[in-house]
């Protein structure tokens, strides 16, 4: 994996490609970081480099230099949002100015975004025609949100979200133990996004849940930052990474682009559900999926 930085302030970016094989092009994948993890790319490290190895380019926005920098957060999230979208132009620029680079194939793009960043690319993908973003095929939300400041139901998300392709893949995840656990906030995170996708057909959305499970060690954790797993030394992946999120968002871009392993990543299936087993054979929880919020632990 090669890791570029360009960029300045909260406009900065990194960019990562697949390198031993190098690919001339490959898929485009943006993902987001939570709100004031803007310190490097450690959190969604071990992602990153899963998602370079199976042959995309990764862009990571930094869009903050500080806590309130460029944004205070759900007080005024478009200045965050600006930042984003020029890091994400930034690296496109980067990749496209050198023919040594793997090229970015923009038919082929998807998102992710974890958090304060989920809220960032729900926003993004419904102006992506305006601001001039690649065409979303698949969108994987992690546990959204906007902090909860400004009140429930993520007031941070634009009033409509019509704006998302209804062909595009969607999924949202909420943990049993994350944002919808806090007092108060079960209207929040996928709860709120959720209802602003009436355009979309059933089939491609997804409202998914994962549980605590304690079963066997690591123990599993739905708490706020399920997709969050650093390379070093292996730390902090688990069952949850491998089965959960890098699985059904490689199956989701599978499906999206080429129309295979629909069935790992979109809809109620035995595939999309299954979290693998324990090295006992008991089974990890499985997902619980709906195409209606609220979903409730």
């Amino acid at each position: 994996m090669r890791v570029s930085a360009g960029g300045t302030g909260f406009n900065a970016y990194y960019v990562f490609e697949p390198v031993s094989p190098q690919p001339a092009s490959a898929p485009l994948v943006v993902m987001m970081h939570g709100y004031g993890d803007y310190d490097g790319y450690a959190n969604h490290q071990a992602f990153i480099q899963h998602t370079v190895r199976k042959g995309s380019v990764v862009i990571y926005p930094r869009y903050q230099t500080a806590i309130a920098t460029p944004c205070p957060g759900p007080y005024d999230s478009e200045p965050c949002l600006v930042a984003a979208v020029e890091g994400i132009r930034g690296g496109l620029a980067l990749l496209q100015s050198e023919p040594s680079r793997v090229q970015p194939d923009l038919t082929k793009a998807a998102y992710f975004g974890h958090s304060f960043g989920g809220i960032l690319t729900a926003n993004m993908l419904n102006r992506w025609a305006t601001l001039s973003l690649p065409t979303p095929r698949a969108m994987f939300l992690d546990d959204p949100h906007d902090g909860g400041e400004t009140g429930q139901g993520e007031p941070s998300l634009d009033a409509t979200l019509s704006g998302i392709p209804a062909s595009a893949l969607v999924q949202c995840h909420s943990g049993a133990t994350g944002v919808i656990a806090e007092p108060g906030k079960s209207i929040s995170s996928c709860n709120a996004i959720f209802p602003k996708l009436g355009h979309m057909p059933p089939e491609n959305k997804n409202l998914v849940m994962t549980y605590d499970d304690a079963h066997g060690q690591p123990a599993l954790s739905s708490g706020h930052g399920v997709c969050d797993a650093t390379s070093a030394a292996l730390q902090n992946i688990d069952a949850y990474d491998w089965n959960f999120c890098w699985k059904t968002f490689d199956a989701m871009r599978s499906c999206a682009f080429e129309g295979t392993d629909c069935e790992s990543g979109v809809g109620d299936t035995p595939q999309h559900r299954s979290n693998g087993i324990w090295s006992d054979g008991t089974p990890v929880h499985a997902l619980k999926i709906q195409k209606q919020a609220p979903i409730l632990p």
